[in-house]
């Protein structure tokens, strides 16, 4: 897969952009603020309907686009094995003149179709890669649950049909512990939603589950090709692996004091984690910067081999400033595990990083105030 053209209008830093693009790797160079980042934020969003940046959505609007403009148009051509097709997608805000306090609606079109924002994961098949990703090992489970529902949906069509009924029952769920907690409501309601919520529950833990149990091999050889010497290991934590739905109604059952207690439900995907381990050791507690990026960058690859696997196609990179706080030798091993057949977008401030990699051969673009220009391959 690939995207033989990106088009923009009012996005971020872009007025307007069209932007053919290669296949294999592109080298996107700019300085801060330029505009690198919001091309791979861009593809990112049609990809995923999610931002690599955190921030109101009203901001992905240009800072400065008139009230009568108040609204960015991202599109992109994509060629895959089922032929070319055009992924849009349109944010408006709702109260123009709020700047990015407004509030917005979004609107996804696949070939013209309208199309659920929930449905768009994998229409564009693409792994991103932010610097923010070191937050993955460091931060809170959260964020490591959200890099896996969106992993999942990638390759299993089903996934987010599953786990929007989860979330929406455990809504429901949590309301109605809530009410108990403060003495209201009736104690055998819950009976009615531990029945519901316990099959969508089970299936979102196994679908996350085998997920975890394919990548960790293609993550454990690419961070050890990397790193050299180092063992990375990836477990997924499920309070309710192994169990059927029935046995999801009992162990449901067996702690609603405590959920009532806490007003709350504890058991389900989500309170479940995805553990690294360096060498026996939590990654996050023992891992350097570099073996943080190196660590987020195997993750990514190896999300890459398994959508690879099972759609029988590359998905395209999105690679954000991957060569910063890396040693040129880890660049270069970095970047000998970019699949050659890929296509793949890099950006970096600095081309000198990459001069002594594979990548001084691809194509190169340079960016100033959103405005881009190829100037090289």
């Amino acid at each position: 897969m690939r995207v033989a053209q990106l088009q923009l209008a009012n996005f971020r830093n872009y007025r307007r952009l069209t932007l053919d693009l290669p296949p294999g790797p592109s080298v996107i160079v700019g300085g801060n603020g330029q505009g690198k980042t919001n091309l791979l934020d861009a593809l990112h969003i049609l990809a995923s309907a999610q931002s690599l940046r955190p921030g109101p959505e009203a901001a992905w609007v240009r800072f400065g686009a008139p009230s009568a403009e108040g609204f960015a148009r991202l599109r992109a051509q994509v060629d895959s094995e089922s032929g070319p097709s055009e992924v849009e997608m349109v944010v408006a805000r709702t109260r123009p003149q709020d700047g990015e306090a407004s509030g917005v609606r979004r609107r996804a079109r696949v070939d013209d179709v309208v199309t659920r924002l929930a449905d768009l994961a994998g229409r564009l098949l693409a792994v991103s890669f932010a610097p923010s990703d070191l937050n993955l090992w460091t931060g809170s489970p959260s964020g490591r649950r959200r890099w896996l529902d969106l992993a999942v949906a990638q390759v299993d069509p089903t996934y987010t049909a599953h786990l929007t009924t989860y979330e929406g029952l455990l809504s429901r769920r949590n309301a109605l512990l809530r009410r108990l907690q403060g003495g209201l409501g009736r104690p055998r309601e819950l009976e009615f939603w531990d029945d519901r919520i316990s099959e969508p529950a089970v299936e979102v833990t196994r679908a996350r589950a085998g997920y975890v149990a394919r990548v960790r091999a293609p993550v454990s050889a690419g961070f050890l090709a990397m790193q050299g010497g180092a063992r990375l290991d990836l477990a997924y934590r499920a309070t309710g692996l192994g169990l059927d739905a029935q046995g999801f109604r009992v162990a449901l059952q067996q702690r609603r004091n405590r959920d009532v207690q806490r007003g709350a439900s504890g058991l389900g995907p989500h309170r479940d984690d995805l553990e690294a381990r360096l060498d026996g050791r939590p990654l996050a507690h023992v891992g350097s910067r570099g073996q943080l990026r190196l660590a987020a960058l195997a993750l990514k690859l190896g999300q890459h081999d398994v959508a690879h696997e099972q759609r029988t196609e590359r998905p395209v990179l999105l690679l954000d400033d991957i060569a910063a706080e890396l040693d040129p030798a880890h660049r270069r091993l970095l970047i000998d595990q970019l699949p050659g057949d890929a296509q793949a977008l890099v950006t970096t401030a600095d081309p000198a990083l990459l001069n002594e990699t594979e990548l001084r051969h691809a194509a190169h673009y340079r960016v100033v105030a959103g405005e881009v220009e190829r100037i090289h391959g």
